[in-house]
């Protein structure tokens, strides 16, 4: 039942995708160094065009998490879940200005300028390129999340939580030992190296998959708000409905008790 759901939730999420990113200027081809690539104009280069693009990211790395799911590879899901922790960062960020009251300030700007720039100057010898990213803080991103007061958490709190959570997924990427250990069961034991299908560890990450479907799915109705759709955000709205009902639980509250909890657990 909970893997259906989840399928059918990304299914959903990428019709509400393919309906917001119908009204936005398509790319162009320009040529980049020798090779003709897709490029947007610089005047479509707004917040609004971020948003869109952070959210495909976000929905293709849940399709390619459940894939990971599926199989029961979590190792590699964990190192998908710690990059969709920052694509919806990402998308909060970006929409705070236009719906969430706050003014479009310096961070912002720095933001897109590096969100947009190409990745070498010299792209026919990449090695002789000069220019370097100067990309915007995480620290910075959470910061301006806490501070927008659009959440359940006091700043202190909002950020710390963010941390920790990046923290945990951060293990899989960098491959820490104690999440290596993860990988090894049966009896003798042994290392899992083809994924670990019908294991504990599938179960846990089947359960710590509702988030992301779940953020997924307030990602898209942000969206949706951020470009004026209120077609989409009408049937986002409804769809957490269904998605709540289906799975049984709900994510109204979840950031302060989890900090609740976290807090008990320290003390």
């Amino acid at each position: 039942m909970v893997m259906r759901i989840y399928h059918e939730t990304n299914e959903f999420l990428e019709q509400c995708f393919h309906a917001l990113e119908k009204p936005l200027p398509a790319p162009v081809l320009k040529k980049l160094g020798e090779s003709p690539v897709l490029r947007y104009l610089e005047a479509h280069q707004g917040l609004e065009l971020a948003i869109v693009q952070k959210l495909a990211r976000y929905i293709s790395g849940l399709n390619a998490a459940l894939l990971l799911l599926d199989s029961g590879y979590t190792q590699e899901l964990g190192v998908i879940f710690r990059t969709l922790d920052e694509f919806q960062e990402d998308i909060v960020f970006l929409a705070l200005p236009i719906v969430g009251g706050i003014e479009r300030g310096e961070a912002h700007k720095k933001y897109l300028a590096d969100f947009f720039q190409e990745e070498f100057d010299n792209p026919n010898n990449p090695i002789l390129s000069t220019q370097k990213r100067e990309a915007v803080s995480r620290k910075k991103i959470r910061a301006v999340i806490a501070n927008s007061g659009k959440n359940n958490l006091n700043p202190h709190d909002s950020r710390e939580l963010s941390r920790t959570i990046s923290q945990t997924y951060g293990g899989y990427v960098h491959g820490a030992s104690c999440h290596i250990c993860e990988m090894i069961g049966g009896d003798p034991l042994h290392y899992y190296l083809s994924g670990m299908a019908g294991t504990p560890r599938q179960v846990e990450f089947a359960y710590n998959y509702w988030d992301y479907a779940y953020r997924g799915l307030i990602s898209v109705v942000l969206a949706a708000k951020a470009l004026g759709d209120a077609e989409v955000v009408e049937k986002g709205c409804k769809y957490i409905e269904h998605f709540e009902i289906v799975t049984g639980d709900t994510g109204s509250g979840d950031a302060e008790k989890l900090m609740k909890k976290v807090k008990r657990k320290n003390a």
